[in-house]
């Protein structure tokens, strides 16, 4: 499937056996977690609809805490294995929760809703991302 094949609000059924998923962290392109995905079909770079905080201290938490700004990331479409593989990374539900929120692929400027996982973290030691971009954030290296 192409993103150009996608509908508004198209999210894989579970029924189907395939999920959206958006990734904003360690799973993006290039960082450390990127190959739980590599056999995924990526379907473009994304936004949250809604403005969230961004936490790091070398791997990023999403929180919905405050409203500081959507969030920057990318959007998946993974199967069941995939999806049971990124719970047990993110130890969902324990650390972190997987919940749907809706996001905006940038490509078409198109609404759909995605798989996140948050992480409702005390801010503490934790550095706000203000920009809602882990990887524009100095701190994200290779985290």
């Amino acid at each position: 499937m192409k993103t150009e094949d996608l509908a508004p609000n198209d999210d894989f059924s579970s029924t189907s056996g395939m999920h959206t998923v958006f990734v904003y962290g360690t799973l993006r392109k290039g960082q450390v977690n990127s190959h739980l995905l590599h056999v995924c079909q990526f379907l473009g770079r994304a936004k949250t609809k809604a403005k969230y905080a961004l936490y790091a201290r070398e791997i990023p938490f999403l929180s919905r805490t405050k409203e500081v700004s959507p969030v920057v990331g990318e959007v998946y479409a993974v199967d069941d294995n995939t999806l049971e593989r990124l719970d047990e990374l993110e130890k969902h539900p324990r650390w972190y929760r997987r919940e749907k929120a809706e996001i905006i692929l940038e490509e078409r400027a198109m609404e759909m809703t995605a798989w996140i996982y948050f992480c409702d973290v005390q801010e503490g030691e934790l550095e706000l991302i203000e920009s809602g971009d882990f990887l524009g954030n100095d701190r994200a290296g290779g985290a």
